[in-house]
């Protein structure tokens, strides 16, 4: 980590408080503090952010140390981290953003004032990338959308509204892939349904279907046996016994299924 603390001056204009902190705002990964109203909170990801949040107001009288710290004031921009890396990727997209809208000078507590010409000036070794920084679809709880699972036994296929697929093998294994555009309107029609609705039923355990259905509003299940499917639930129990047959079948070296835009198989 290159400082804990750096100062940022504008040299070509007026500092625009009210455009960086609504393009702050804008980012679903930041938080403006819900206790003081002033700094910023950059996270590496938007869960964490959500649990850095909820954390903040739980102990109003601490902060917490995972994230970038922002201060936007008419004088300049300041950075305070811990070298956490996910958080400070997303500080060097910050940083980057703030350059492309005007030029600054920045010192740290280690260096002196100097132009900063790039993001690299401040962040200059490896950092995630977005596409590290992305939150897991699968992982509980849903932050977005709409994430259906359907287990039988020790496997449990599970797919987000949003495209991503995982099928959990018993091993300890998965098959992860991405459904293509029109396999995903059938996904998203057949599984729009409220496991509510669907009447309950005591299986035998070797015939035993678990439906759940999670969304940020919270979670709602659903068993039934798979041998007597419930009405409703019967164009849903089509998309999963194809999906599951595609994942199951696929092997590295293979080509892509029809279906899918991407898969991968990984072991336990």
């Amino acid at each position: 980590m290159k400082f804990e603390s750096a100062w940022l001056t504008r040299t070509d204009g007026p500092v625009d408080v009210a455009a960086i902190e609504a393009h702050l705002e804008s980012l679903p990964w930041a938080w403006r503090d819900p206790v003081n109203g002033k700094q910023f909170f950059l996270a590496g990801r938007v869960r964490n952010a959500r649990e850095a949040r909820d954390k903040r107001l739980a102990q109003p009288t601490e902060f917490p140390t995972d994230g970038v710290l922002v201060a936007v004031l008419p004088d300049g921009v300041r950075l305070d981290q811990r070298g956490h890396p996910e958080s400070m990727a997303r500080a060097r997209d910050f940083l980057a953003w703030l350059l492309r809208a005007g030029k600054w000078r920045a010192r740290t507590e280690f260096s002196p004032e100097k132009p900063l010409t790039s993001a690299d000036g401040l962040y200059p070794g490896p950092l995630p990338s977005a596409a590290d920084l992305a939150d897991d679809p699968h992982q509980s709880p849903v932050i977005e959308g709409a994430l259906t699972r359907w287990t039988v036994g020790k496997r449990t296929l599970s797919v987000h509204s949003g495209g991503a697929v995982r099928l959990q093998l018993p091993a300890g294994g998965t098959v992860d892939a991405r459904l293509a555009p029109a396999e995903l309107d059938a996904w998203n029609r057949a599984a729009d349904l409220d496991p509510e609705d669907v009447d309950f039923d005591a299986p035998d355990a070797t015939t035993s279907v678990a439906l759940d259905r999670e969304t940020p509003e919270g979670d709602k299940s659903a068993w039934f046996d798979k041998t007597r499917v419930p009405e409703q639930v019967f164009p849903l129990s089509q998309q999963v016994t194809k999906l599951w047959s595609t994942l199951e079948g696929w092997a590295p070296g293979k080509p892509v299924p029809a279906g899918l835009v991407s898969i991968t198989r990984k072991g336990s």
